[in-house]
This record gives structure tokens, C-alpha cells and sequence, in this order.
């Protein structure tokens, strides 16, 4: 039977099983997130960030228990978890030293993919592998102490670990849906680390002077920190559930950038006009090519910051009865596109659902839809480029409808690109490629069911700023069929960031 004193003690150990079960979750979630301004958050890096942990835990669980049998001693386990949590502290305030000093000091062989793969191994290794293994420490380290308390050690192990358990669950959730919303990826951190200090001070009984440490911390969490990223011209930047993006305003344009910042999601024309000298100016060409000159009802998946729905609000507005649906997933983004990109207009309803869920959800039918849903780096979202995907869309295309989006590609045979032009082959009569520049990765595919008159849109155009863009795609487009030396994509299988990275190896190697 335990004593009052052993009850006490044992209820305390089982509270800070949780909690580091909590800490270590959190922090794992918060990494993904800690690292994705450097270098996004494709599978590379899940992978490196899940790795790591895991080995990181391995040898925690190990030496947790050589030192607990050396050392059984409850003040022992409290350092380890102080030491743990004061190295956590510093993550936040290291990460953006750390890598630019990887970039520039390591990383010699400067290819996206390498960069990606191996920068963030050994940033993710460098932050997070000491404070894990230390936390690892903690449970063999507890079953070590409770079977003193109690020879019963299988009843106390499975309830270490299953309250353990519970407290990842918590550590998983609240960064998630609560904390990096609102409060940011640092600041998450900083917070799961005060609760682990805190319980780790009431250890300390003794010692209750060390109560006061918090307090010199705590201020920390209304501190206005530095922005996550230096770079000229920052007009703003946010953390949401989904992404870190960045607004920068550079040579007359402002651009929004998502995570890394390998890729532009949005342009805004500083200078009065609206076209970009990008790829979405090409968007522009649909009301000419969906067989509809009077009305047009165009969705748009992936609206970002509203450079595609504010160019065609600008050029077809007057002379057309236009209707746009904009969909974008990440409600923060949204909110800053209305700030900082001149969003809303007249001819716009905006959703804040995924792309494939709001086709599943809506009943409207649409002359033009467009996909421009890139998740990161250069990634299309692989759900919205399938097979399955195509059909879902076709669904809810009107007679004569076209459907429109860009791919990233070294050259119009690479294997991501014919893969993509190979699966809207097994849904729509009709592909075409429109490569948008020498020197760029961008090509426009097109598909519809009738054939496109391209030589039309020459008679239709009454734009004089759209004269290029028509005479361009006019001269360059290509009708593309089904080609069987390369795959095409499914729900099941679509290996669209495989794809994405190897295509860029190849061109380096051969560059």
C-alpha cells in the first residue's frame, strides 16, 4: 500500500509523462512548421523532421534507461527535462542563423532538390536532435522510478506510456487548430516549453525560489518578434494552418510568396495595370476559347491573392456578363489578399473550402475552370491533377467549356508534364500545351471536349494590352494526345512531388 508521500510522488511522475508526451509532439508538429519559410513542406521534409525525431527518441529511450538505473534519482530526470527545455527555448531564435549559415557555408551543390533534402536535415538534426533525446529520457527514466515505488513495473510501464500517448494526442491537436494560427510557430513552442518547465520547477519543492524563472520568460509571448524571413520589401507576412506565406513588394510589382519562396502565387502590378508578365496573363485567352462571347461564369481554384480573377474583372467586366468563383483553402490568405492584393470586386464570390471539396459540393456548371493550386515549391497539389480530379471537373463544365492549368516543367516532355497531359487525355477529347516563354518552366494546358480555334481569338480580341498574349498563343500552341511512354495520375497514384524533383535533378545534370 503507498504512503500519501508515494501517492503524491507517483501522481506527479504520470503528470510529467504527459506533459513531455505533449512537448515532444508539439514540437514535432511546430518543426514542420519552424522550417517551412527555408524549405517548404513537401515529403522530403516530413520525412527528415519524422526521421530524426525517431532516432532522436531511439537513443532517449536508451540512454534514458542506462542513466536511470546508474542514477535513480527524481532530481536527475528533473535536470534532464530542464536542460531539455531551455535548449528548446533557443530553436525559435536560431533557426533563420542557422540556415543562412547552412546555405552559405554547406550547402555547396546548390540544386532545389539538394537543398530541400539535405538543408533540412541538418537543420532539423542540428535544432532538435539534443532536446528530443533528451526527452526521450523521460519514460524509461519514470518506469524506472515507479518501480520503487511499486514491483508491479508491466502495469506501470503501460500506464507510463499510454498517459504519455494521450499527451501527444494534445500535443498534436492544440498547435494545429489553436496555438499557430493564432499565436504563431515561435511563440507555440515557447509555450509548451513554459508548461514542461513549470511542471519540472514543481519538482523542485525545495527550491522555490526557481518558481520566478517563468516570470523573466513569460514576457517572451507578448514580445514583438523579428519577421521569420529578412528580405527586401516585406510588406507583410502570417502563418495560418496551412502555410507560412510572405508579401514582398519588388522592382514596381508585389509578389506573395508561400513558405520557401520558390514560387509566386500572386502579383500585383504596382504601377496601375494588371498584367504581369507571367503566366497567369494567359488565363485571359478563356473567354475567347469556351464558345460563350456574352456570358461568362469562370471558377477559379486556387485564388490566392486574386491575380487571375482581378485580370479578368479588368479586361471583360464591361463587355461581359461575368461571374467568377474564386475557392481558396486558406482563410488567412484570403484576408490578406483582400488587404494587399485589391481582391474583392463586384464580379467575385469567394469560398474558403479546398478546391475537389467544393466541386463535390457545388451544382453550378461553368464556362472556364481554372486550376492553380500549388501546395509548395513548385508541387501541384496532387488531388487536384488526377484522373478522378479531371472527371469531377469536367462534371461541371458547361457546353463547349474549357478547362485551364499550369504546369511547372523543364520541357514539354518532361515526366511531369506529359503525365499530366496523358491523364486530361483520358477524360477530354481535346489537350493542348501552350509553352509560355523560352526561359520559363511554365506551360499553359488546355482541355475541352471541342476543338479550340485558336485563330479566332485573334478576331475577338478588342484588347490592345492582350495583342501579345494572343499573337503568342496563336503561334505557339500545341494540340498534345495520349502518349504511352509515360504514366498517368490517379488517386491512387500520383507521385506529383517525385515527378516534380527528379525533373529538376535531371535538368541540373544535364545543364
Amino acid at each position: 500500500m503507498l504512503t500519501n508521500q508515494e501517492k503524491f510522488k507517483k501522481t506527479y511522475l504520470l503528470i510529467l509523462a504527459f506533459t513531455s508526451g505533449m512537448v515532444i509532439m508539439a514540437v514535432e508538429i511546430s518543426a514542420s512548421r519552424l522550417i517551412a519559410p527555408y524549405f517548404g513542406t513537401s515529403t522530403f521534409v516530413w520525412t527528415n523532421i519524422i526521421g530524426v525525431i525517431m532516432v532522436a527518441l531511439a537513443l532517449g529511450y536508451y540512454l534514458g534507461g542506462k542513466i536511470a538505473d546508474t542514477y535513480p534519482n527524481p532530481k536527475m530526470l528533473l535536470k534532464i527535462c530542464l536542460i531539455a527545455s531551455f535548449v528548446l527555448l533557443t530553436i525559435p531564435f536560431f533557426t533563420g542563423p542557422l540556415v543562412d549559415f547552412i546555405s552559405k557555408n554547406i550547402l555547396v551543390f546548390k540544386s532545389a532538390s539538394f537543398f530541400i533534402f539535405g538543408g533540412s536535415l541538418i537543420t532539423v538534426s542540428l535544432l532538435f536532435i539534443l532536446p528530443i533525446i533528451l526527452l526521450g529520457m523521460v519514460s524509461p527514466f519514470i518506469i524506472k522510478l515507479l518501480s520503487q515505488l511499486d514491483p508491479r513495473v508491466g502495469k506501470d510501464a503501460g500506464l507510463v506510456f499510454s498517459i504519455s500517448t494521450v499527451g501527444s494526442i494534445l500535443g498534436t491537436f492544440l498547435p494545429t487548430l489553436l496555438f499557430i494560427p493564432y499565436l504563431g510557430t515561435r511563440k507555440t513552442i515557447i509555450i509548451f516549453t513554459l508548461i514542461l518547465i513549470l511542471i519540472v520547477l514543481i519538482g523542485f519543492l525545495k527550491r522555490k525560489w526557481l518558481i520566478i524563472i517563468p516570470v523573466f520568460i513569460l514576457p517572451i509571448l507578448w514580445a514583438k518578434f523579428p519577421p521569420i524571413k529578412n528580405a527586401e520589401g516585406i510588406v507583410y507576412e502570417d502563418e495560418s494552418t496551412y502555410q507560412y506565406f510572405q508579401i514582398e513588394d519588388k522592382d514596381n510589382f508585389r509578389y506573395l510568396k508561400i513558405n520557401e519562396g520558390l514560387g509566386v502565387f500572386s502579383i500585383l502590378n504596382l504601377q496601375g495595370g494588371v498584367l504581369t508578365n507571367s503566366y497567369f496573363d494567359f488565363y485571359n485567352l478563356l473567354p475567347y476559347l469556351n464558345g460563350n462571347n456574352s456570358k461568362q461564369e469562370i471558377l477559379i481554384l486556387g485564388l490566392a491573392g486574386g491575380t487571375i480573377s482581378t485580370q479578368l474583372h479588368n479586361f471583360f467586366a464591361k463587355n461581359y456578363d461575368l461571374k467568377m468563383t474564386g475557392v481558396e483553402i486558406d482563410k488567412k490568405m484570403i484576408d490578406s489578399a483582400k488587404k494587399y492584393f485589391n481582391l474583392e470586386n463586384e464580379n467575385l464570390n469567394i469560398y474558403n473550402l479546398d478546391g475537389r471539396n467544393f466541386l463535390d459540393l457545388t451544382s453550378n456548371n461553368y464556362n472556364s475552370i481554372i486550376i492553380d493550386a500549388y501546395s509548395s515549391q513548385l508541387y501541384i497539389s496532387f488531388h487536384l491533377a488526377t484522373k478522378e480530379f479531371f472527371e469531377g471537373v469536367k462534371k461541371h463544365l458547361k457546353e463547349s467549356g474549357v478547362i485551364a492549368i499550369n504546369v511547372n516543367a523543364t520541357s514539354a516532355n518532361s515526366n511531369l508534364l506529359k503525365s499530366i497531359t496523358n491523364t486530361m487525355n483520358l477524360v477530354f477529347k481535346n489537350v493542348y500545351l501552350i509553352p509560355i516563354s523560352e526561359d520559363s518552366w511554365n506551360y499553359m494546358v488546355l482541355a475541352s471536349d471541342n476543338e479550340l480555334d485558336f485563330k479566332k481569338i485573334k478576331s475577338l480580341n478588342k484588347i490592345p494590352e492582350l495583342d501579345n498574349i494572343v499573337d503568342h498563343a496563336i503561334n505557339n500552341n500545341i494540340k498534345i494526345t495520349y502518349d504511352n511512354n509515360f504514366a498517368y495520375l490517379t488517386d491512387d497514384k500520383a507521385p506529383i512531388e517525385y515527378l516534380t524533383d527528379w525533373m529538376v535533378l535531371d535538368y541540373l545534370f544535364k545543364k
